[in-house]
C-alpha cells in the first residue's frame, strides 16, 4: 500500500510537469525601430503589458533595448526569428501588399493621426485583411495606425503658397509619396527619409521642405531653420504602419488566445497610438511657436495643383487595387467618408 501511495504521488507530480510544460508561456520579443525614445513606445509598450494581461501570463512580451534591424528588414527579421513582433512603415511593404497603400496616397486626410489610424484600420480590415497578401511573408499584421500627417516649411522670408514658390528655391522632400507628388509638379528637389533633414537644413543646401511634421522639424530639421509653414486642409502624405508577429508564433496559440490578443491589439492599439502621435505633435506645435515661426493655410489655387501632380499616384493606386479584386475607388471613398465621420 505504501508503495502504491509513493507511485501515485509520482505519477501525479510527473502529470503536473507534464502539464506545466505544457501550458508554458509563449514569448514574444519586439523590435522597434524609431529607438527607444520614440514616441510609439508609449502605445506599444503598454500594449505589451495588456497582452500579458489578456492572455493571462499565456504570452509575455518583451521588447529588444536598441533596433534589431534597419526599418526596411523587418519582415526579413521576424522571418529569420531575430524578433517576434515589429512595426514596419508602409512606404516598405509597396512591393508586398497593395491593401496598406491607401493610407499614404496625397490628400486622404487632413493629418489627425488618431481619426485616421481609426479609419485606416476599419477600411484595411473590411477590404484587405481577407486578401491576406501578407501570408507569403509569415507575418501576422495585429494593427494597422497613421501618424500626424506632413507639410510645406521654408527658411525664405515668404511662405510657399505655389509650385512657382517651389521652383525658386532648392527644395528636400520626403522620399515616397512627398517626392513623388514633386516630381510629377516639376519641382527639382533632394529627397531622403525624415531622419536626414539635418544634413540638408544645417548646411543651409536647402531652403524648403515638402513633406515634414512639426515634430519632424523639431526633431530632425531644427526650429531654427523654417520662417513659415504651409498647412494645407489635407497633407500631402500620412506616414502609415502596421503592426505585426510572427505567424509562426500567431500560429502556435489557441483559439482562445488569439482573441485576447487581438481584444488589445487591432482598432484599440490603432487608436492608442494615433492619440499619442497627435499629443506629440500638438506639443511641437507650441515649440515652432515659440521659436518664432509662423503657420499659413495653403490657397485654394495651391491645393488645386497639388491634386493634379498626385492623380497618377491616385489612379495608380486604384489600378492596382482593382487587379486583386478590391474597388479602389470603393475603398478611397469609405476612408475618406470614416474619417469625416470620426471628425465631426
Amino acid at each position: 500500500m505504501r508503495n502504491l501511495i509513493v507511485a501515485a504521488l509520482v505519477c501525479g507530480t510527473t502529470m503536473t510537469a507534464i502539464g506545466s510544460v505544457g501550458h508554458a508561456a509563449d514569448r514574444w520579443t519586439c523590435n522597434v525601430f524609431p529607438g527607444p525614445k520614440h514616441f510609439i513606445n508609449k502605445s506599444v509598450k503598454p500594449w505589451g503589458k495588456e497582452v500579458v494581461a489578456a492572455t493571462k501570463g499565456e504570452v509575455q512580451v518583451n521588447f529588444l533595448p536598441t533596433s534589431a534591424a534597419p526599418p526596411p528588414k523587418q519582415i526579413d527579421a521576424i522571418v529569420a526569428g531575430t524578433f517576434d513582433c515589429a512595426i514596419i512603415f508602409h512606404g516598405f511593404t509597396t512591393k508586398r501588399a497593395v491593401g496598406p497603400g491607401f493610407g499614404m496616397l496625397p490628400f486622404r486626410n487632413e493629418g489627425n493621426a488618431e481619426q485616421g489610424s481609426v479609419a485606416y484600420w476599419r477600411t484595411w480590415q473590411k477590404h484587405f485583411e481577407a486578401k491576406n497578401e501578407f501570408a507569403d511573408d509569415d507575418i501576422k499584421i495585429l494593427s494597422m495606425f497613421q501618424f500626424s500627417g506632413v507639410h510645406f516649411f521654408t527658411s525664405e522670408d515668404k511662405p510657399i503658397n505655389s509650385i512657382a514658390d517651389m521652383k525658386a528655391q532648392k527644395m528636400w522632400a520626403l522620399a515616397g509619396t512627398s517626392s513623388r507628388t514633386m516630381k510629377a509638379a516639376g519641382v527639382n528637389h533632394v529627397s531622403g527619409p525624415a531622419s536626414r533633414m539635418a544634413e540638408f537644413t544645417q548646411t543651409k543646401v536647402i531652403q524648403g521642405i515638402a513633406g515634414a511634421t512639426r515634430s519632424g522639424i523639431a526633431i530632425f530639421a531644427g526650429v531654427q531653420f523654417p520662417k513659415f509653414g504651409t498647412f494645407t486642409s489635407k497633407s500631402m502624405m500620412v506616414p502609415s504602419f502596421a503592426w505585426m508577429v510572427s505567424k509562426k508564433k500567431w500560429d502556435s496559440l489557441s483559439a482562445e488566445t488569439k482573441k485576447a490578443v487581438m481584444s488589445v491589439s487591432g482598432e484599440k492599439l490603432a487608436r492608442a497610438t494615433g492619440r499619442i502621435a497627435d499629443q506629440f505633435e500638438a506639443a511641437n506645435q507650441k515649440k515652432l511657436a515659440a521659436a518664432g515661426i509662423k503657420e499659413v493655410k495653403a490657397s485654394k489655387a495651391f491645393e488645386a495643383e497639388l491634386m493634379k501632380a498626385a492623380e497618377p499616384q491616385i489612379s495608380g493606386w486604384i489600378k492596382q487595387s482593382d487587379g486583386i479584386g478590391v474597388s479602389g475607388k470603393q475603398v478611397l471613398e469609405a476612408f475618406d467618408a470614416m474619417v469625416r465621420k470620426l471628425g465631426s
